[in-house]
């Protein structure tokens, strides 16, 4: 009676040999192999449950925002011994394989090679008192920023209280990703284009009265103005005023000037 699976006539040893070989594909770990050396990592394996149950609706595809608890699992999955395995794994043949590593990949936290990703950069800002503080004050200046449409003497001033905290410094050499990354482009375009080039956009202290009147009208017209779709809804979200947490999304913290 021939064996359900594998290739019956193969000896054991000849058996043990192709199942080596199968272990790597174009000189990558395949998944499975790497998922199984994640469960046998007591550390990873329970990083791994967690993964799943905080990205089960990314995964399955139910919804389209990364909650700020996948995330967070993603980032403790990548700091076990096996768990970064799992992001750099070869899929092969295996379309699940493929299709989890496409829903999941918008929300993967990385360090780039032109600096730290702004996801992670944010995470880090919002565990910082200060940094927080700094950034609700930012968000509540720089509506007209945003929208690309001016960057108020008030705004820059935010900006330039964040560039001189560490955390503030991880912000400014963040590279965009996620799902928000091309919103967080133009964000970085604004800003480069707005705040930090001579006197072309930015405005001098006279502006501030009617900063006060344009951030509120900013406020009212936000819900028409900004993609809610390209923003990632964080939970730490309650920290902000209402339209703050409309653009809450790391791609309005990143502050990159070039």
């Amino acid at each position: 009676m021939e064996a359900p699976c594998g290739p019956p006539a193969l000896s054991f040893f000849s058996f043990f040999i192709f199942a080596s070989l199968t272990m790597t594909l174009n000189g990558q770990l395949v998944c499975w192999h790497a998922l199984l050396r994640c469960h046998q990592e007591r550390d990873c394996d329970l990083a791994y449950n967690q993964y799943l149950l905080a990205c089960e609706g990314i995964l399955r595809g139910t919804r389209r925002q990364c909650p700020s608890h996948c995330i967070g699992a993603l980032v403790r999955l990548n700091q076990t011994s096996s768990g970064p395995e799992l992001e750099t794994c070869n899929c092969g043949q295996d379309e699940l394989c493929h299709r989890a590593k496409k829903a999941i990949e918008p929300c993967m936290p990385r360090t780039h090679s032109g600096g730290m990703g702004c996801t992670e950069a944010r995470q880090h800002c919002d565990e910082n008192p200060s940094c927080r503080s700094s950034l609700t004050g930012y968000l509540s200046s720089c509506g007209q920023l945003f929208n690309g449409r001016k960057c108020s003497a008030r705004c820059k001033a935010t900006i330039e209280e964040l560039l001189f905290m560490p955390d503030g410094a991880m912000l400014d050499k963040c590279v965009c990703d996620g799902v928000e990354r091309p919103f967080c482009e133009v964000v970085k375009e604004n800003m480069a284009k707005l705040c930090f080039s001579g006197e072309r956009g930015a405005h001098t202290d006279q502006d501030s009265l009617d900063d006060v009147y344009e951030d509120e009208d900013y406020e009212a017209k936000g819900e028409r103005e900004v993609d809610v779709d390209a923003v990632v809804q964080y939970s730490g979200a309650e920290h902000f005023s209402s339209h703050i947490v409309l653009i809450s999304g790391s791609v309005l913290l990143t502050f990159l000037k070039a």
